[in-house]
């Protein structure tokens, strides 16, 4: 499944105003919804979703549906959102339940269903979904099994998340570590980090990539513990596709890693990008 880049931007005045899509080649972006002031974005497989803080769209969420400008209501707005390969999970906005999207009626009225209860936080990937429960700062790390009510609990509280096409990361609470799930019970393998410990995780098809505290950095995880290198300047925004990496420059450029060493090309600004999401069609 094809992920796109999408990008947030911001105006002279750092007001959000817009979302764009990368064309994938050169520096051709098309917009997709603005002007508008988005209060959060999100995007996996199943594809793009955007939250809307403007007049009578305000605290409601919309999905992306292929066209330019073609939005559909998702839902009002929870205090969560992941995006796996299949669909859309939410927090509810007071953090007691997990809700999964199960399409659309006839009417267009959207349909959810709970799966969970109480939660701090939620990330999805291709390989799942999964939630820090309960809903509190010392909530434990849980997969979501597929049967409505069942987790499975996988491993202790983490710092930063991400899930990648085959297992999940975390961090130490204090970014001093990553920890790569091995796929069975609640064993984590330590995989280190850049110097001075790990800040953020974004994970893809195309690897592991974390922002670093003290090294100021992107780097890419070479798939043995302790195996970090540096491929790029800190970021305020990254995301990872199936065969590349995307970052955010000082000036709000957009930039696509060439695949080795320190090497990026720029794919334009549409305007001064402030947050990168991929997603699917």
């Amino acid at each position: 499944m094809a992920l796109t880049v999408n990008a947030v931007t911001v105006d002279g005045q750092n007001r959000i105003n817009a979302v764009y899509r990368y064309d994938g080649f050169g520096t051709s972006w098309t917009k997709i919804k603005g002007p508008v002031t988005v209060s959060g974005t999100f995007g996996g497989g199943w594809g793009l979703v955007i939250g809307s803080a403007d007049g009578a769209t305000a605290d409601q969420e919309f999905s992306y549906n292929g066209s330019p400008f073609d939005w559909q209501f998702l839902s009002l707005s929870g205090a969560s959102y992941a995006v796996t390969d299949d669909t859309v999970y939410k927090r509810s906005a007071d953090g007691s339940a997990v809700l999964q999207f199960d399409g659309f009626e006839d009417d267009g009225s959207p349909l959810w269903s709970k799966i969970g209860d109480s939660s701090f936080e939620l990330i999805g990937g291709r390989f799942g979904l999964m939630a820090r429960m309960p809903n509190s700062i010392d909530g434990l790390t849980f997969l979501y099994t597929g049967t409505p009510g069942k987790w499975e609990h996988i491993g202790e509280k983490g710092g930063a998340y991400a899930v990648s096409s085959d297992t999940v990361y975390r961090t130490e609470p204090h970014g001093n570590t990553v920890f790569q799930y091995d796929g069975v019970g609640t064993s984590w393998t330590d995989i280190g980090s850049p110097r001075g410990g790990t800040d953020t995780l974004t994970a893809g098809g195309f690897g592991l990539i974390a922002t670093a505290f003290v090294a100021n950095g992107l780097f890419r995880y070479r798939g043995n513990p302790g195996n970090w290198e540096r491929i790029g300047d800190f970021s305020i925004s990254c995301a990872v596709t199936d065969d590349t990496v995307y970052r955010v420059g000082a000036n709000g450029t957009v930039f696509q890693y060439d695949g080795s060493g320190m090497s990026w090309t720029s794919i334009g600004r549409p305007d001064r990008v402030h947050t990168l999401v991929v997603a699917g069609e």
